[in-house]
């Protein structure tokens, strides 16, 4: 039976990716074949070479099923982390020692920054992708080269880079055999259907809708879990299938029926899958006559999502002016009643970035969205992007109320801290605080720069350099100098929490004179410890970010045009620029263990404010207040991403008027140029019986920066810092 099983299906698929069994006969398991390709590092020959004979080896020899309770078959590097290939990554980075090792180390531990090399944000050209499938994107690099070898343009380096995509896909179609073959064992209708899906995709590019569906899945598979390279969008979802959904439907090759059950088997690879971070896709945007994009396949998408309720796939909506009043209220009812995995990302934010930068609108309309909320240009100009450093905002204050010591090392860092004494006016001591900053800034950059000179040496992107068409021009590495604009970003941690920590500082030690600069380093230093009255009124301090007041939002506008102006347009080592972000991913968490009390009345090892919004429990004047202070903030400033979290009581959302007025505040935030912003619809009495009831709420979704967790699965700590939040809040 091919279709009408899914429930049946569903046991299967939750195993397939978390504790799955194969057939032994089938080929060797992931952990055996982690050790044998480390051998691959010794060969003779280029890094993309080396790397394309260890996917060869993993392609002819990993473990495979196709499995009747699937539509989509099954690799034996089913693991995330550490990913199959790495440790021969490992290997090709030890050839390669780095420079500034020690400065790396020393942010690192100091939580100044968090820095690593990012493989993390790769999106493949999928209209290439799906124009051509597997074997046209091989034919079409071989073509390219031939070009390059008749203009005289191929050199021995760039040889090796058509070379290792030319192995790794005819490794990709040797594989595709393999899953033929092992289909026919099972003498199973389904398995047989997926057999000759496979075989279309090894002879051409898709045929229907659920060619579609495998092809995407394929890549992803073949890219993340054996290339080594994070697929950070399974595409503009909506606008890849609605093509090849309307045919099939019309033409009666599948049912309205079938193709969502195919469609709920597909997203659940990756609810099996489970990655913390989420697996994006986008839907939704503009069409090239102005009018949405937003069809019947957005609303059919989300309409299955909803029936999953997975925490991922996460979904990105693009936001137009054109967008339909009732879409929006369709979606904000789906956040508000399921707490769904969704973040609206806007159009006109988008468009007034890439336009402060010398693109087009046009680039704005066409951009892909990717991660947690970045969008990237691809159709006339192409960019790949890094997220390579967390620039600590607390740290400074910790820094200069300690003598330049760091806690976390007790060793000093940073610049040279004077005297607290000779810090006469607020002046100096913000100017301080801003060299502070400039170091870790200047520091982070070092380092990553000593690295990402050597992106292709660690880890060439063999399977996704195909797919881009500057990367095949150029014949360099998509990921590391390939495309038009090989971007490098800095995020940022802590931002509303400094925005605070100065107007403490300002107006309590400047101006009203009720504290000194001492009394404040002593107060820090002991962690808050014999200092409780003034703890306490520095917990009452009202003069915050997030509550529209705008001698506070001042400060954010300061401090955004300072990184902004300091990192934007910057040369980096793959001979484009850096660029800032308001993005902080996890580090409010794992940054605010690594710091010290800071004068916005966090403790030591608290957690510190999250993307552009205010700290947990500080925005306590309401939402129209806490978008007021965003939008004072120039999106152009972080043109990386520039995301807002909100939180709101279930009864300002109520009904159809709650819908309107949500609806309402959506379209003011992007009509200010807000880029991303995505909601909690929480009552602190929910998350506290969620807390204490554990297994009555295990559905309990909460949206913690650009990705869903459950609830129940999260630390206590993060728990009571959402139900501190879901308490400032009012009805």
């Amino acid at each position: 039976m091919i279709f009408g099983t899914y429930k049946q299906d569903e046991p299967y698929l939750w195993k397939k990716f978390q504790s799955p069994e194969f057939d032994a006969s089938t080929g060797i398991d992931q952990d055996e074949a982690a050790k044998e390709i480390v051998r691959f590092a010794e060969m003779d020959a280029p890094t993309p070479i080396k790397k394309a004979r260890a996917f060869e080896f993993i392609a002819e020899k990993l473990q495979i099923e196709v499995d009747p309770h699937d539509f989509f078959p099954a690799f034996g590097c089913w693991r995330r982390i550490p990913k199959i290939i790495s440790p021969l990554i490992v290997e090709f980075r030890k050839r390669f020692p780095l420079k500034h090792q020690e400065l790396l180390a020393q942010l690192n531990q100091s939580g100044a920054s968090n820095i690593w090399i990012d493989y993390d944000h790769s999106v493949p050209e999928w209209n290439l992708v799906i124009d051509l499938g597997f074997p046209g994107l091989l034919k079409n690099a071989m073509e390219w080269r031939e070009k390059h070898r008749a203009d005289g343009s191929l050199d021995a380096k760039m040889d090796a880079y058509f070379e290792g995509i030319k192995i790794t896909y005819e490794s990709i179609l040797r594989m595709l055999e393999r899953f033929i073959e092992r289909a026919k064992v099972h003498h199973n209708d389904r398995c047989d259907f997926v057999a000759a899906s496979i075989q279309r995709l090894h002879d051409g590019p898709p045929q229907n809708f659920f060619d579609l569906l495998q092809l995407i899945y394929l890549y992803f598979m073949f890219g993340e879990h054996m290339d080594h390279m994070q697929v950070r969008s399974l595409g503009n979802l909506d606008l890849l299938l609605t093509p090849f959904y309307d045919r099939d439907l019309k033409n009666g090759t599948f049912t309205d029926e079938q193709m969502r059950e195919m469609f709920d088997h597909f997203f659940m690879q990756w609810g099996s899958i489970d990655n913390y971070w989420g697996q994006p896709v986008y839907l939704g945007g503009t069409k090239a006559d102005g009018t949405t994009q937003i069809n019947h396949l957005t609303y059919w998408i989300l309409e299955e999502a909803a029936k999953l309720h997975l925490p991922t796939p996460k979904i990105q909506i693009k936001i137009a002016k054109n967008t339909p009043d009732e879409f929006i209220d369709k979606v904000t009812a789906l956040i508000r009643d399921q707490h769904q995995s969704i973040v609206f990302v806007g159009e006109e934010g988008i468009c007034h970035i890439l336009t402060s930068f010398g693109l087009t609108e046009e680039d704005a309309r066409t951009c892909l969205i990717r991660g947690c909320y970045e969008f990237g240009t691809r159709g006339r100009v192409y960019s790949n992007g890094t997220g390579v450093g967390h620039l600590n905002m607390l740290k400074p204050f910790e820094l200069i109320f300690n003598n330049g010591i760091d806690k976390q090392t007790g060793k000093h860092i940073g610049v040279a801290v004077p005297p607290l004494d000779d810090l006469k006016t607020f002046n100096d001591f913000y100017c301080l605080y801003v060299k502070e900053l400039y170091w870790i800034i200047d520091s982070n950059i070092k380092v990553v720069d000593d690295f990402e000179q050597h992106l292709d040496d660690f880890n060439p992107a063999n399977v996704f350099s195909a797919t881009i068409p500057t990367s095949l021009r150029t014949g360099k590495d998509a990921f590391a100098t390939g495309c038009d604009f090989n971007i490098s970003s800095l995020l940022t941690t802590g931002f509303g929490s400094a925005i605070d920590a100065l107007s403490v500082v300002e107006e309590l030690i400047y101006q009203k004179r009720e504290v000194s600069l001492q009394e404040m380093a002593d107060a820090l230093n002991a962690n808050w410890e014999g200092f409780e009255n003034l703890h306490r009124k520095i917990l009452s301090f009202s003069n915050r970010y997030g509550n529209g007041i705008p001698k506070v939002d001042r400060f954010a506008q300061m401090l955004s045009r300072t990184i902004g102006n300091y990192i934007n347009q910057r040369p980096n080592a793959r001979g484009s620029f850096w660029r800032s972000s308001v993005h902080c991913a996890k580090q409010f968490i794992i940054e605010g263990q690594k710091t010290g009390a800071t004068p916005d009345g966090r403790f030591a090892g608290e957690e510190m404010s999250k993307n552009a919004s205010p700290r947990m429990g500080s925005d306590i004047s309401g939402v129209t207040a806490l978008i007021r202070s965003a939008l004072s903030i120039d999106a152009a400033s972080f043109p990386g991403d520039f995301p807002l979290d909100v939180m709101m009581h279930p009864s300002s959302v109520k009904g159809a008027d709650g819908l309107a007025a949500w609806r309402k505040l959506v379209r003011v935030y992007f009509a200010g140029n807000g880029v991303a912003i995505h909601f909690n619809i929480f009552d602190a009495s929910e998350l506290k019986a969620a807390q204490k009831n554990p297994e009555k709420y295990k559905g309990t979704q909460i949206r913690v920066c650009g990705w869903n967790v459950r609830f129940t699965e999260m630390d206590k700590s993060e728990q009571d810092m959402y139900i501190r939040r879901a308490e400032s809040i009012s009805e």
